[in-house]
């Protein structure tokens, strides 16, 4: 219906039908050609990536945070909310049986975390918005100033 009717040509030659939990190893390491370009040893070790938002939300959910006295110390990793900021914002939290949510986008198996399921939801361009918070604050020109000067 969108014209992408080149994706499922060929049995999906153009992007693969192999999919990967983040981590996974892929094919025999880095290719001789790639490791010249990049200045590696070939055969290093290479695997399945994450997006930025995913990769972010790894982070925050997956932290070790003994020791700091959070209410979360002694709780699983699925009583978690990852909230990761940039361009747009988005909320990540994970379980191990798949919850539907209307309007939450999953879930989505090892999407994240290999074995667990994944739902998130967010909102595009809230970045700029607090872009806008921060610039529209009274304070904003003496704080940019002192900023600036350092």
């Amino acid at each position: 219906m969108i014209n992408l009717e080149d994706f499922v040509a060929d049995n999906y030659c153009k992007i693969g039908t192999q999919v990967l939990s983040p981590g996974d190893s892929l094919g025999k390491g880095l290719t001789p050609e790639a490791a010249k370009e990049l200045g590696l040893p070939a055969g290093i070790a290479v695997a399945a990536s994450l997006i930025d938002a995913h990769a972010g939300g790894l982070g925050v959910i997956g932290a070790d945070v003994k020791g700091y006295n959070l209410p979360c110390e002694k709780q699983p990793l699925t009583s978690r909310l990852a909230l990761i900021c940039g361009t747009s914002s988005c909320h990540m939290g994970i379980s191990q049986s798949p919850i539907f949510v209307p309007g939450i986008w999953g879930p989505y198996f090892s999407a994240m975390v290999p074995g667990f399921w994944l739902n998130e939801g967010g909102q595009s361009v809230t970045g700029k918005l607090i872009d806008h918070v921060v610039q529209g604050h009274a304070a904003y020109p003496e704080l940019q100033a002192k900023a600036s000067a350092r």
